[in-house]
């Protein structure tokens, strides 16, 4: 069973130089994080990870190169490369117009978890940088979070990971934010109609797309709201607020984000 990865490795051998008796092939990070001394490196983080997670006690591929040549080494060794993240894949960002590490080395990162089409959950390192730390990217421009100086490649698919969706965590009550602009309904249901502005709460109005009485209301993409009471209708999972029910997730797809 795939085990998102939310803390920094420590003792552990897939993230330990091969020289120090580990089994990562990477240079040692810089700051040197002690018990995991390939850290902080993009590099010696995601060659190690992607090892881990096919869990063979050793490092079966060394994807050890410019992070933005991981792409050449994966193929060397008959990887797949996809054109979209996977679960438990290599990310890999070109850095400047040419893959040569004189206009930038690029970055890679591990895909821990999928939550939509246009949503994931990354762990990674960063040379000169933290050691360790989760990311949520989205693909807003086309880079998956990263800046203009910045390609998306691909990423590497990890072998020992079936192509299914993460298992999620069972919705509870709490504050939510919408990933996407969302319908309010009536009740728990898509068949349900759509609750209209003139029927929402004072609050909620302002979040809304369209301030017309009489419209639909729909809320904003990035709008915090209350779930009072969650509600399942099948594969679906809804949130009832003060206005009517919101939709946080279908089986495929996380369309709202429990913030607190």
């Amino acid at each position: 069973m795939f085990q998102v990865r939310t803390s920094c490795p420590n003792g552990n051998k897939y993230y330990i130089r091969t020289v120090n008796g580990g089994w990562n092939g990477a240079v040692q990070g810089n700051p040197t994080k002690s018990g995991a001394n390939v850290l902080a490196n993009c590099v010696g983080y995601a060659n190690g990870r992607f090892n881990e997670i096919i869990g063979e006690n050793k490092c079966k591929y060394q994807l050890v190169c410019n992070a933005e040549n991981f792409i050449e080494k994966a193929k060397a060794y008959g990887l797949k490369v996809s054109d979209k993240p996977v679960l438990g894949g290599i990310m890999v960002w070109q850095k400047g117009a040419t893959l040569s590490n004189k206009d930038g080395a690029g970055h890679v990162a591990v895909v821990e978890r999928i939550d939509s089409a246009n949503q994931i959950y990354t762990s990674e390192s960063s040379w000169n940088g933290a050691a360790f730390f989760n990311a949520t990217r989205n693909n807003n421009n086309g880079r998956w979070g990263l800046g203009t100086g910045y390609k998306f490649r691909g990423c590497i698919v990890n072998p020992a990971v079936k192509d299914e969706p993460t298992p999620q965590p069972t919705p509870t009550k709490g504050i939510y934010r919408t990933n996407y602009n969302m319908n309010i309904r009536k009740k728990p249901t898509t068949k349900s109609e759509v609750v209209k502005v003139k029927e929402c709460t004072a609050a909620m109005k302002k979040a809304l797309t369209s301030k017309s009485s009489n419209a639909n209301a729909v809320v904003k993409k990035g709008t915090n709201f209350t779930a009072l009471e969650i509600v399942k209708d099948g594969s679906m999972k809804w949130a009832k607020n003060y206005s009517g029910y919101i939709c946080i997730s279908d089986g495929n797809y996380t369309y709202c984000t429990k913030v607190d």
